[in-house]
This record gives structure tokens, C-alpha cells and sequence, in this order.
């Protein structure tokens, strides 16, 4: 650790440690990933919920069955990520940890019960906890993080979905051969454990400073960040941190509507694997579907651990625009060469490569740089309904591909198999010449700076190269907080150590 003192690295530490706890509540999500694609091949829950197949002499589930599972899920995501914004805004990122846990905890629980209704109620609950745990992660990081660790602290929102979907490969591995309910509800046992201890933890973290400063809570502000700091962090840099906090969300309730924002959208074509890879895998023909998904979700951890890394060395804008265009290669490579050579040996193993090479780059790229981005690029008081709107625009997709894959899919409907690559191949194409387009590179930036750059209107191309100023419309923001007699409004000289 070269040339990192002592009081940072343990400053550093502290703020990992938290936003560490924090990310349990990311794990809903990637548990439901990778539990629900082997539950769709999995004998055990086919019998619970399904049909016996003569043609095929195994029981499965209907099309129509599969998309009300996915549909409720994705359908209740949507409507969390729709109310999650005014939630987050009102009552602060830890009221929406509390929620997302025990929703999360009643989805869990409702989908043991071996009866379809059950399992539908169950989805909705864990819709829920999805859609609101993007909300409430994803923005305290932004807010809490320094700059130069805010890049890595974000990726962990796609770290906590990655791991997390592994693991429940794994557990989906080891149990599929289970005749009996156990086979599908020991794996949902297994993801009680982290919402149960982020509620156990939730008493001792700190609230976003941001939130609370846009809630007027100052002094509970300045507390929040030198607890996040913890007591050996550079006095100066934190009177700094807390001043320009202040003057730019009093500057942004005199120029709300004279920022733009960048509208995140995920349309990479990845929606069908995360949901019905196994079921994919096996439609196609693939032999030990179950392991094949769980090596493609080693390739998602290995880059998602890569991602700590390249995120501050690469940058945002460069990792998107690349793996959007990797991603649509990869599509319209498999779907190619599966009609070329069908039922070969040699197109099921390029098959399985581009999928593998697909996963790892959306992890490395997307999966993470769309994230820190949903994070940086709002206002400060806007953070919550920003991101709230957005997740919303990309659920809505998600909704129609969920609910409309099993058809595409299904044996008794569309059954394009591999085909599927070349809807999705076009849609990394033209994803990749939006982001070249639109997309900013916000490394290295403070979100104040962030600010500053949309405020004055910087085309998004041009971030990168901005030397920001502290000066918006003429206005020095360094003065904002001081009214007409040059007395300040409000006194942040010095933060007192306190208990951390």
C-alpha cells in the first residue's frame, strides 16, 4: 500500500465495511437469477407446478406457466422501481433496506409452499425486494463513497447479483437430482441468510449524508460522514467534502430544471439468459445443462472480480461502448453458425463459448459501468426519483422479454432455439452506437463535478477533457450558502470528532 497513509487506508476500510453490509440486500436478486433457471429444468418442480410431457416423458411446465412466473416477478420489480424513487426521497436509504428485507423474507418463505398460487404470490414479494434494492443500493454508494473508491463500491451491486447466482447454480446442481420438494426449497432456504442479517446489522449503519442534507437533517449529515470517515480521516478534507455537499443541493433548488440527464437503459439482450439459461440450454440441446450454467456463472464472478479493477483504469464510457459491441457480435455469431452446422457437436460448443464470453463481458462491462453511472450522473436531490424512473424504463423491457422468451422458446410455440441470437445480436449494434453517442465518462469526478459539467450544459463527449471550476452560469458556488450580507447561511468550518 504505497503511498496510502495509515488514517486512509483504515478511513477507506471503514466506508468498504459498510457499504460492504449494504450489498447484502443486493443478493435477492442474483439468488433469484440463479436459482429460478434451474428450477424451470429441475424434475422435483416441474412435478409441483407443472405437467407430465408424454412426448418428451418428463413433466415440465407450461408455456403460459412460465410466463405468469416471470411476468409477477418482473411486473412487481417494475412497481417497486416505480415507488422506490418517492420512498427513498421521503424516508432515506435505510427505511428502504428495512423493506426490501422483509419483503424479500415473505417472498422467500411464500415459495416453499408447493402450490402455484403460492409460488405466484411468493414472485411478487421478491419482485418487490428486486426492485427496490437497485434503488436503495445503488444511490447510498454513489452518495456515500469517496470519489476515488466509488467506482469499485458501486461494481458491488453487480458483485452481490453475480456471486449470489452462482452460488444458487451450485446449490441448483446439487439438489436437482432430489425427487421430493427439498430439491427446489433447500435452495430457497439458503436465501433467508442475508436479508436476515443486514436487518440484524441495519441499527448500526449511517444514513446517506447527501439524503439527509437534502432532508435539511445537517448536523445528522455531518455525523453520517464522520462516521463513514471514521476518526482518522483528514479533518480539512471532510469540512471540504461537507461544504461543497451543501452549496451544490442549494444550487440545485435554484437551477432543478437546467440539468439534463442521461437516460440508463440495459437493452443489451441479456434479460433471457439471466431467467432461463438451464431451460435454454436444454431446449437446444445442450448435454448437463445444470453444469454448463454453472460454469457460465463462474465466467460472470471471475469478471465481475476483474471489473474492482478495470473500472478505474479503463473508465466507464470505454468498457460500455465495447462490450455492447462484443455482446452483439456474440449473438449473431452462435445463431449463425447453429443454422450453418445444427445439431453438431462443433455448434454446440461455440454455442456454449459465445454464451460464456457474452456473460463475462456484459459482467465486466455493463454489468457494472451502468450501475456507477445510474449513480453518478443525478443531482443529488434527484438521486432516488432518477433512478427510480430509470430502473422503470428498463424493467418495462425486461417485462416484455421475460413474459415473452418461454413462447419464443417453447417446443409447442415459436421454438427458435438458438434463433434467438439474432433478435438479440441487432440490439448490441445499435446499443453500441447509442453509447458512443450519449454515454459521459464520469471517472475520477466528484458527483458535485458531475453536477457542474451538466449544468453548464458540457456535451457528454467532452467530460472526459472538462476542467471543472466550481463555477456554474456564472456563479461561483463556493458563495452559494452566503446570503446578501456575505454572512454564512450555514456554518460548516469544522466537524467535530465524534463516536464512530
Amino acid at each position: 500500500m504505497r503511498g496510502i497513509s495509515k488514517e486512509r487506508l483504515r478511513s477507506d476500510l471503514r466506508v468498504i465495511g459498510y457499504c460492504l453490509i449494504v450489498g447484502l440486500g443486493a443478493t435477492a436478486f442474483g439468488f433469484d437469477q440463479g436459482l429460478t433457471s434451474g428450477f424451470l429444468a429441475m424434475q422435483a418442480y416441474n412435478r409441483s407446478f407443472g405437467y407430465y410431457n408424454e412426448a418428451i416423458g418428463k413433466y415440465a411446465m407450461t408455456a403460459g406457466r412460465q410466463t405468469s412466473l416471470s411476468g409477477v416477478l418482473t411486473g412487481f420489480i417494475l412497481i417497486a422501481a416505480m415507488v422506490a424513487g418517492p420512498i427513498g426521497s421521503k424516508f432515506g436509504r435505510k427505511a428502504g433496506f428495512i423493506i426490501t428485507c422483509i419483503v424479500g423474507l415473505i417472498g422467500s418463505c411464500i415459495q416453499m409452499i408447493p402450490h402455484f398460487a403460492a409460488t405466484l404470490v411468493g414472485k411478487a414479494f421478491m419482485g418487490l425486494a428486486i426492485g427496490f434494492t437497485g434503488q436503495f443500493c445503488i444511490p447510498y454508494w454513489s452518495e456515500a463513497a469517496p470519489v476515488y473508491l466509488r467506482g469499485s463500491i458501486v461494481i458491488f451491486y453487480q458483485f452481490f447479483i453475480n456471486i449470489p447466482t452462482f452460488i444458487g447454480a451450485c446449490v441448483d446442481q446439487g439438489t436437482y437430482k432430489i425427487s421430493s420438494n427439498l430439491a427446489y426449497q433447500i435452495p430457497l432456504i439458503c436465501t433467508l441468510l442475508a436479508p436476515l442479517v443486514l436487518l440484524s446489522l441495519i441499527y448500526w449503519l449511517p444514513e446517506s449524508p447527501r439524503w439527509l442534507v437534502t432532508a435539511g437533517r445537517i448536523d445528522e449529515a455531518k455525523a453520517s460522514l464522520m462516521k463513514l470517515r471514521g476518526q482518522h480521516a483528514q479533518r480539512e478534507e471532510l469540512d471540504n467534502e461537507m461544504k461543497n455537499i451543501v452549496n451544490f443541493i442549494e444550487l440545485e433548488k435554484q437551477y432543478e430544471t437546467s440539468a439534463s440527464y442521461m437516460d440508463c437503459q440495459q437493452l443489451v439482450g441479456v434479460a433471457f439468459l439471466s431467467g432461463y439459461s438451464t431451460y435454454f440450454f436444454q431446449t437446444v440441446g445442450v448435454s448437463n445443462a445444470f453444469l454448463v450454467t454453472v460454469i457460465l456463472n463462474m465466467c460472470s464472478v471471475v469478471a465481475v472480480l476483474l471489473s474492482f479493477v478495470a473500472i478505474n483504469y479503463i473508465g466507464r464510457r470505454p468498457l460500455m461502448i465495447w462490450g455492447a459491441g462484443i455482446m452483439g457480435v456474440c449473438m449473431f455469431s452462435f445463431a449463425a453458425v447453429a443454422e450453418a452446422h445444427p445439431n453438431s457437436t462443433a455448434a454446440a460448443s461455440f454455442l456454449i463459448f459465445c454464451i460464456c464470453l457474452f456473460s463475462f463481458t456484459y459482467t465486466f462491462t455493463w454489468g457494472s459501468a451502468s450501475n456507477i453511472l445510474l449513480g453518478e450522473i443525478p443531482a443529488n436531490r434527484l438521486r432516488s426519483k432518477t433512478i427510480s424512473i430509470a430502473a422503470s424504463a428498463s424493467w418495462i423491457v425486461c417485462v416484455l422479454v421475460s413474459t415473452g422468451m418461454p413462447y419464443l422458446l417453447s417446443a409447442q410455440y415459436a421454438d427458435m432455439g438458438t434463433k434467438v441470437g439474432f433478435i438479440f445480436g441487432p440490439i448490441g449494434i445499435v446499443v453500441f452506437i447509442l453509447t458512443w453517442w450519449i454515454v459521459p465518462e464520469t471517472k475520477g469526478r466528484t458527483l458535485e463535478e458531475i453536477d457542474e459539467m451538466f449544468m453548464n450544459r458540457v456535451p457528454t463527449r467532452q467530460f472526459k477533457t472538462y476542467v471543472c471550476t466550481g463555477n456554474v452560469n456564472g456563479i461561483d458556488v463556493n458563495t452559494i450558502t452566503e446570503n446578501q450580507k456575505g454572512q454564512p447561511m450555514l456554518e460548516i468550518t469544522h466537524i467535530e470528532k465524534g463516536r464512530s
